[in-house]
C-alpha cells in the first residue's frame, strides 16, 4: 500500500475511535440529565414525606441514583481525559 491510503487508513481508524467516543459521551449526557431530574424529584418528595418507612425507601432510591450520577461524571471526565491525551500525542507523533 503506498503511504496515501496508509495514512487515510489509519485517519479513518483514529476517527472511528473518537465518533464513538463523542457518542458515547452524548450517551451518557442524556442519561446524567434525566438522572439528575430524577435525583431532584426524589429530593423533593423526599422533603414532603411524614412516613419513616416511606422516607427510608426514598432515601434509599435517592441514594442509587445519586451513586449511578457519580459514576457517570466520572466516565465523562475518564473519556475527556482520554480524547485531550490521545489529541496530544497524534499532534507530537506527526
Amino acid at each position: 500500500m503506498k503511504t496515501k491510503k496508509l495514512l487515510a487508513k489509519l485517519t479513518d481508524f483514529m476517527n472511528k475511535d473518537q465518533t464513538t467516543q463523542r457518542e458515547e459521551l452524548e450517551h451518557i449526557r442524556k442519561v446524567l440529565k434525566k438522572l439528575k431530574k430524577k435525583e431532584q424529584d426524589l429530593r423533593e418528595e423526599l422533603a414532603a414525606e411524614l412516613d419513616d418507612d416511606e422516607r427510608r425507601e426514598l432515601e434509599g432510591k435517592l441514594d442509587v441514583v445519586h451513586a449511578q450520577r457519580i459514576k457517570g461524571v466520572e466516565r465523562v471526565k475518564e473519556i475527556r481525559d482520554r480524547r485531550r491525551e490521545n489529541g496530544a500525542g497524534k499532534v507530537s507523533e506527526m
